[in-house]
């Protein structure tokens, strides 16, 4: 079946060295979180897209992706559809779903 969503809610251990990678949620506002796992970015970009098709414009999605292709490969993703990623810190990014569509 495509599109199956795996959620959980693992992290790195505090051992990490990788600088471009946090294990802290950042403070940032959200309405709702995609977790990608340890999956391929190009498989949570498929699998990401299936998940937000008939989510409304304006939406605001955490989105956490461990692949270190994830900082180059989300923001042209995001270009690409013209969702906005409004905050990046790997490996959590946060996209605003279609905001020039929202309804004012």
């Amino acid at each position: 079946m495509i599109g199956i969503l795996k959620i959980h809610y693992s992290f790195h251990s505090a051992s990490n060295t990788d600088p471009m990678t946090t294990d802290t949620i950042p403070d940032w506002e959200f309405d709702d979180e995609f977790d990608g796992g340890e999956e391929t970015c190009g498989r949570v970009i498929v699998n990401l897209y299936l998940y937000i098709r008939d989510q409304q414009p304006g939406r605001r999605l955490l989105v956490i992706s461990r692949d270190p292709g994830a900082p180059i490969e989300l923001p042209a993703w995001c270009r690409m559809t013209k969702n906005r990623l409004t905050a990046m810190q790997h490996p959590y990014y946060l996209i605003t779903l279609k905001p020039e569509l929202i309804k004012r």
